[in-house]
This record gives structure tokens, C-alpha cells and sequence, in this order.
């Protein structure tokens, strides 16, 4: 069955984590538009990416970009 509005892989992104509820709506549009295999392929990596991260990451925003 297909999902024009992408609310399916949207579901399985805010599941495995992705904030796609805080994106812009040209990204929330993008990520909408991933395939069934992009959106597997990218929730795979950031489980991957999720376990080899430390417990504790301290970050901010800094001058438009991410300091770690």
C-alpha cells in the first residue's frame, strides 16, 4: 500500500529517534519523501552510530553550527 504523505516512514523515524517533529518543514518534507530502503538504511545507521557514542555527549549550538 502506498503512502503519498510519507506519514508511515515519518512513524518509523520518530520511533527510532529522529526529532522530525522539530524539522523544518522543507526537511520534514525530504525526510517524508525516503524510501522504505533509505529509511531503513538510515535508521540503521544511527543505531550503529547511537551505540558507539558514549552515554554522555556534551554538544551546543555554536555561530549556525554543532560544537561537541
Amino acid at each position: 500500500m502506498s503512502d503519498p504523505h510519507g506519514t508511515a516512514v515519518l512513524d518509523q523515524l520518530r520511533a527510532a529517534g529522529f526529532p522530525v517533529d522539530q524539522m523544518p518543514e522543507p526537511q520534514l518534507a525530504t525526510m517524508a519523501a525516503l524510501t522504505q530502503d533509505e529509511a531503513d538504511l538510515l535508521i540503521s545507521l544511527k543505531s550503529r552510530l547511537d551505540e558507539a557514542t558514549p552515554d554522555v555527549v556534551a554538544h551546543s549550538e555554536w555561530a549556525g553550527g554543532v560544537v561537541w
